[in-house]
């Protein structure tokens, strides 16, 4: 199904967890994509990026925001936030001696996220900034993952350029695995940044407390999203009412 621009899976959280724990790692690579309200805003500017999302074998509502704009238009949504989810994979998908890897920002997220997980084989490859856009940079991450074959593969430095990745994996000889581009869920996953309360969770305002948390480097996304956003409502809403 196809709201606000973005296709989204109608498939529950158990549902979903069922299907990953079938996943092995020699399948052929196949990746899921979390779109919450700043992809959605980006892909109105850049509409070149919808096969991102198209092509990907499982697309979340990982937005409380974008789950309940479609109550608007009847629609149910399964909320499912990539945190909760990949905290579940650790909990209940994976298996003691299992190989993870991992496309992490920095350093200290691979060497924090083996601190917290021990049981897991974990491998990681940290590309520098802007690598999607660099050829030999993007080269390197595919080798990376087809060296280093693992059950599932973390992808962490960031939209766009973590589906960017995920679908030249999809499309590369030999690749295999399940990928999951799941922005920063392992920085709050291994420990290095705190989770909103409960309450603020359960009530859809984890965004707020990340801004409050990191205000500078997320204002512009949260603040000046706010008018793409009510624009894409608007386009959704003409796009539903034409015959």
């Amino acid at each position: 199904m196809t709201f606000l621009g973005a296709p989204y899976d109608l498939a529950p959280v158990e549902t979903v967890l069922a299907a990953l724990a079938q996943r092995c790692g020699g399948e052929p690579f196949r990746y899921v994509v979390t779109p919450n309200v700043d992809h959605l805003v980006r892909l109105m500017r850049r509409p070149e990026l919808g096969p991102l999302y198209a092509e990907a074998w499982q697309s979340w509502c990982d937005s409380h925001i974008v789950r309940r704009l479609g109550f608007l238009f009847g629609l149910r949504l399964p909320h499912l936030n990539g945190t909760d989810v990949v905290e579940r994979i650790f909990a209940e998908v994976l298996r003691p001696g299992d190989r993870i890897a991992v496309i992490a920002p920095r350093p200290e997220v691979l060497g924090a996220l083996a601190r917290s997980a021990p049981a897991l084989e974990i491998v990681g490859h940290c590309p520098p900034m802007g690598f999607a856009d660099d050829d030999a940079a993007m080269a390197a991450c595919i080798r990376f993952v087809a060296d280093h074959p693992a059950r599932f593969l973390f992808v962490a430095v960031g939209s766009p350029q973590s589906e960017m990745l995920a679908q030249r994996l999809a499309s590369a000889p030999g690749v295999t695995g399940t990928g999951l581009c799941i922005g920063a869920a392992m920085e709050f996953v291994s420990g290095m940044k705190t989770r909103a309360p409960k309450p603020m969770q359960n009530l859809g305002f984890e965004w707020l407390h990340r801004l409050i948390s990191e205000p500078r480097r997320l204002w512009r996304r949260y603040i000046l999203g706010i008018g793409p956003l009510a624009m894409l409502v608007a386009r959704e809403a003409v796009r539903r009412v034409r015959p």
